[in-house]
């Protein structure tokens, strides 16, 4: 972890918890000192006692002692023992808290009883897992104790909010920066909005010299029948041009800001994207693929209407507001005072209101990922469905999301419903106070002030129509604003991100892989807690086949997780020749790499595409060879469009032995140097996995192969075969050495297939 990744962290502990970020100084110092200065490696705090009261007792680990340290009476109370002592680690999960018990021998009293809630869990995950391998005879080293403890503290907040400042203000300059390539169209789009308010308060002014300057001095004889109509054509003439002026100038708005905003909403499409295939295959194990396929599409369309519409209708409505309150002061100072004095109220409720519904969005948007999941979970699966008779639970499964959804939305609608009338009221009792001090100066009441002329009040009372408007326009697009802001934040949270996989600043870049693996005591678990794999070493030749077996969960699959490096190991190593494979840039080394999966994912497209999707400039001669040496060309040839035939979704027209010759097809022309096999001919009846078989035969040879297999059988050519067990590497040989050997995990397990094959045959 780097410093600046280490202060974000200690940042979020102190804004959302009330907990220490880090140890406290006089803590370290103390347990330090009685280590005799030995560095505290981990420590967590457990924030509750033994009557569940919320407290903070400390537990830290150094390289040879543990201690519990807690505040009695302003005084610290430590308490050390040596690590040696512990023989037994205990976890037990309750209602309301985790125990942690660390014991000595059977029946001696516990060395140390902490109790935490939820939140402390990760950072005891980290002690637990050190003080177990500890145990089981591996030494855990970890680089830094307030990393730590800040990393692990801080995980849960970073996956519940943005790893960036997500203050509505810091989202706004962030979309805005989007603007930075188009900035010259967006300012011409925003000039134009300028030239229209502008433009559009010259009408009324218009409209009182038409009255005030001819239509009055005419009526009471003052000027003459043709000065009066030559002064108003134009004046006409005039108001042509800025009805005119005014169609130009929202023409040039929209034309510049509706494609600056569809641009920019591509633009964060492109981000997401590609972002997305930055990120740890973990990641997607966590996620919902329905919320992020909404991320990606229907949130940045929301974003469409903030940059297309919002911004400029915002800065419009602000400008109008402050021409207008000009122009009435002008006008009639103490009319314009009523107008303007109750805006900072107004603006205030407007603001209330803003701030109650960027909250409810946030929750919205999440409801509506939940309703999507459903949907991207059922669709696919439909068969599935049907063949249980599910749709109705299916159906009220859609229901209940989608009525979460509504009552979401019923909320903004009470929230807007709420507040807008009141504002409403206010506008309203502004204009009736206006024409209530107005009508007495109008009529030249005595004591009622200057008398107003009736130009003057009609063109005053055009200005207030225009002033109101823009209020209740601002009003509008706080609840646009909010909407696309509550979807740029969710999109942000994607970009923000961090895989858990990434690659060195100056990577290693392996050439020609040539197929040597090592695992060099390799402990790995997707839970820090639950160890799947524990302290495994093996080596693999380059040209080798091997075999990986075992029982369900035993860690087959994790082991071809980390070859792949689809995850990092927690303790040990994986060397890909000679090189740890951290050190490697992971784009060139997977190149290298293929895989020929149990349930082959094609997709959606022609037969072609599929098989060049490793390859993209395979030619058609090429393809040909690579799907007869799958034993695929036969069936595709007799297929109506051959190799342009379109699958479905994943390949849900052809067979599941069909299948998986196109994949193997897939990896043939990919010519991998290191292929994994990954219960390859599990799913296929007895023929197919022949033809399988074959295909298998041409593909291994010539590079390194890791192969899992239920079936024993299909293994008996590799050259050495793994046993796993409980996450440890129980034996190894080839298939005839693993079935001499009389209690052996291997031939317990071939004994038990030939049984169950006798069975069925039966």
């Amino acid at each position: 972890m780097n410093s600046q990744s280490f202060q974000h962290n200690r940042r979020l502990l102190q804004r959302y918890t009330d907990q220490p970020d880090v140890l406290p100084d006089a803590i370290r110092r103390k347990v330090e000192s009685a280590w005799g200065g030995q560095a505290i490696q981990l420590y967590a705090m457990g924030d509750l006692d033994a009557s569940l009261k919320l407290a903070q007792i400390w537990l830290l680990v150094g390289a040879e002692h543990c201690a519990v340290v807690r505040e009695t009476e302003g005084d610290l109370d430590v308490t050390s023992f040596p690590r040696s002592k512990i023989k037994d680690v205990r976890e037990t999960a309750g209602l309301s808290c985790t125990q942690l018990s660390l014991r000595s021998e059977t029946g001696e009293p516990s060395l140390a009883v902490l109790r935490y809630s939820q939140r402390q869990r990760q950072a005891f995950s980290a002690i637990i897992f050190v003080l177990k391998q500890q145990l089981e005879g591996r030494v855990v080293s970890p680089k830094d104790a307030d990393e730590a403890y800040a990393d692990a503290m801080a995980g849960p907040i970073r996956k519940a909010r943005s790893n960036k400042d997500n203050t509505k203000a810091a989202v706004v300059w962030r979309l805005l920066s989007y603007l930075k390539p188009y900035r010259v169209r967006f300012g011409m789009g925003v000039l134009a909005a300028f030239a229209l308010t502008a433009v559009a308060l010259v009408p009324p002014f218009l409209t009182k010299e038409l009255l005030d300057g001819y239509v009055w001095p005419f009526s009471r004889g003052e000027i003459t029948y043709d000065a009066a109509m030559h002064g108003a054509w134009w004046l006409l003439g005039i108001l042509v041009a800025m009805v005119l002026a005014r169609l130009g100038f929202v023409w040039l708005r929209l034309r510049f800001l509706t494609t600056v905003g569809e641009e920019v909403a591509r633009d964060l499409r492109d981000d997401i994207y590609d972002h997305l295939h930055k990120l740890s295959v973990s990641y997607f194990s966590e996620h919902q693929t329905g919320s992020i396929i909404s991320r990606v599409s229907s949130d940045t369309d929301r974003i469409w209407d903030f940059i297309a519409f919002g911004i400029a209708e915002l800065m419009l409505s602000l400008l109008m507001i402050l021409g207008l309150s000009t122009v009435l002061l002008l006008l009639d100072w103490q009319l314009g005072l009523i107008l303007i004095l109750p805006l900072p109220v107004i603006f205030y409720l407007i603001y209330l209101m803003g701030a109650k519904l960027h909250a409810v969005f946030i929750r919205i948007w999440q409801k509506w990922s939940n309703m999507t999941a459903v949907l991207s979970d059922t669709i696919p699966g439909m068969r599935v469905v049907k063949a249980f008779n599910q749709e109705d639970q299916e159906r009220s499964r859609f229901f209940k999301r989608n009525r979460d959804v509504a009552e979401e939305a019923n909320l903004i609608h009470k929230t807007w419903t709420t507040i807008w009338p009141l504002i409403f009221f206010m506008l309203e009792v502004m204009t009736l106070l206006v024409w209530f001090f107005a009508l007495p100066r109008l009529f030249g009441e005595a004591g009622a002030g200057q008398t107003m002329q009736p130009g003057l009040f009609v063109s005053f009372l055009l200005y207030m129509g225009m002033f109101i408007g823009p209020i209740d326009q601002i009003g509008m697009i706080t609840r646009m604003i909010n909407r696309s802001l509550s979807s740029a934040h969710r999109v942000f949270e994607i970009l923000d991100t961090e895989p858990d996989v990434v690659a060195k600043e100056e990577p290693i870049d392996p050439g020609r892989v040539e197929g040597h693996i090592a695992f060099e005591d390799v402990t790995f678990g997707y839970e820090p807690v639950r160890q799947i794999l524990k302290g495994i070493s093996f080596n693999v030749k380059p040209g080798e086949m091997i075999g990986l077996v075992g029982p369900s969960g035993s860690g087959k699959t994790t082991i071809i997780n980390l070859i792949a490096r689809f995850y990092d190991v927690q303790s040990g190593r994986v060397l890909i020749d000679g090189n740890d494979i951290c050190d490697l840039d992971p784009g060139a080394y997977r190149s290298q790499i293929g895989m020929v999966l149990q349930d082959p994912y094609l997709f959606h497209g022609s037969l072609l595409d599929n098989i060049r999707y490793g390859h993209r400039n395979a030619s058609l001669d090429e393809v040909v060879q690579a799907a007869r040496a799958a034993n695929a060309h036969e069936f595709i040839c007799k297929l109506p469009q051959g190799y342009d035939t379109v699958v479905g979704e994943r390949g849900h027209t052809l067979s599941g032995g069909e299948r998986q010759r196109v994949s193997i097809a897939r990896a043939i022309l990919h010519n991998p140097r290191i292929l994994i096999l990954d219960e390859a001919t599990s799913s296929v009846d007895t023929e197919t996995e022949r033809n399988i078989q074959d295909a298998i035969e041409r593909l291994v040879s010539g590079r390194t192969v890791i192969a899992i297999a239920h079936r024993l059988s299909t293994l008996r050519r590799a050259n050495r075969i793994l046993v796993v067990k409980d996450g440890k590497l129980a034996e190894q040989g080839t298939h005839e050495e693993l079935l001499a050997l009389e209690d052996g995990v291997y031939r317990k397990l071939n004994s038990m297939q030939k049984e169950l094959h006798e069975m069925y045959a039966v």
